[in-house]
């Protein structure tokens, strides 16, 4: 069955884009869809100057020291990047170089903005040569403007069913390593967005899928059977373990068993076995319909918060992918990303599956 015909696959050229390439010829391949390659050239600063002077003039603050630059040593040695990846022609390094020995045309913002979108106009012909030959169908295109508008707004444009990106993070922060855009993108993007983790091995041995049936709740439901045929597709397809995870929790039930409230301990006790039940229950019939005979797999209920938890698990158990649901917590839907998925995403940095519920509908709008 066809999940994805219509992906979109966004590179940035200052990470290595070599495994998120991969997949997405191989989803592209197994799907028979349509890739479509982009790149970002985010727009120059309005206050960018028209014209350079010959010689560069320094501009001190009286009685103030500005420290321009942090201590090298405080970050971690940096990936090298591939010198394809970043190979801006020779003007435009030259229109952007800091110190000139020349004027610069009063145009020169605009030749500049030409001359990045030509460059990546080229680097795009590179790197789609190879996917053609793998067989596979591929446009490109060079989008403009702050990248995660211009990346839902090609999605709403195109009607695209997948974003696929890699993560922009770089673990000086553990807390960024998921970039900007990228949680922009997990936020608000309508369809599906994959970030890969770009360090990763291509090959995947854990997936692990992040549940939450709940009884009477339709629109859980459904995200969850999202969830769990992403997941369990994808392993299969990576002949490897799928891990499922649902997490929940007993409310009050530490005031409860405090004393401070007149409850039997006894009763405590029958009402936290009746919702652990309960639960098993809503898990059981949320994977019956799913055939995990020839999967190898394991399934965890844990007690406790969900937002510790299963980043607990991933680095325990060395997932590779997690697939998980983005729900809104506010009531302008999409505006936010939900509480536990976000602090989920804070905490791991293997690459991520994100969908959204059914009737989500994006905060952003196309162009007038």
């Amino acid at each position: 069955m066809k999940r994805f015909e219509n992906i979109l696959v966004v590179l940035d050229r200052k990470t290595d884009n070599g495994v998120l390439i991969e997949r997405a010829v191989t989803l592209g391949q197994r799907n028979q869809a349509c890739l479509t390659v982009v790149v970002v050239a985010e727009e120059l600063p309005q206050d960018l100057p028209t014209q350079v002077a010959a010689q560069p003039t320094g501009v001190e603050a009286p009685g103030i020291d500005i420290i321009e630059e942090l201590p090298p040593d405080i970050f971690a040695p940096a990936k090298p990047i591939p010198a394809y990846i970043l190979e801006p022609t020779s003007d435009t390094l030259e229109a952007l170089l800091p110190e000139g020995t020349k004027p610069v045309p009063s145009k020169s913002p605009f030749v500049i903005q030409e001359q990045i979108a030509e460059d990546d106009s080229h680097y795009l012909e590179q790197v789609t040569a190879s996917i053609q030959q793998a067989g596979v169908q591929v446009n490109t295109k060079v989008l403009h403007g702050t990248p995660f508008l211009a990346i839902i707004r090609e999605v709403l444009r195109n009607d695209h069913d997948m974003v696929m990106i890699a993560a922009e993070g770089r673990r000086v922060f553990k807390e960024m390593f998921y970039g900007r855009t990228s949680m922009h993108l997990m936020r608000k993007c309508p369809c599906p967005v994959w970030v890969l983790n770009p360090d990763q091995p291509k090959h995947y041995s854990h997936i692990l899928a992040a549940v939450d049936p709940i009884p009477s709740s339709e629109e859980r439901d459904t995200l969850n059977i999202k969830i769990m045929d992403l997941a369990t597709s994808l392993a299969h397809r990576e002949h490897c373990e799928l891990l499922v995870i649902h997490t929940w929790t007993f409310s009050l039930e530490s005031h409860m068993r405090s004393g401070r409230v007149n409850v039997p301990l006894s009763k405590v006790d029958e009402w936290e076995r009746e919702l652990r039940d309960k639960h098993r229950r809503s898990l059981g019939d949320l994977l019956q319909p799913y055939d995990l005979t020839n999967l190898e797999h394991q399934v965890y209920m844990l007690k406790g918060e969900a937002g510790r938890l299963i980043p607990a698990l991933a680095k325990a158990r060395e997932v590779e992918l997690i697939v998980m649901g983005t729900v809104s917590r506010t009531g302008i839907a999409g505006l936010f990303i939900g509480n536990t998925a976000e602090k989920v995403l804070r905490q791991v940095d293997c690459s991520v599956l994100t969908v959204k519920p059914e009737g989500f509908f994006t905060p952003v709008k196309l162009d007038t």
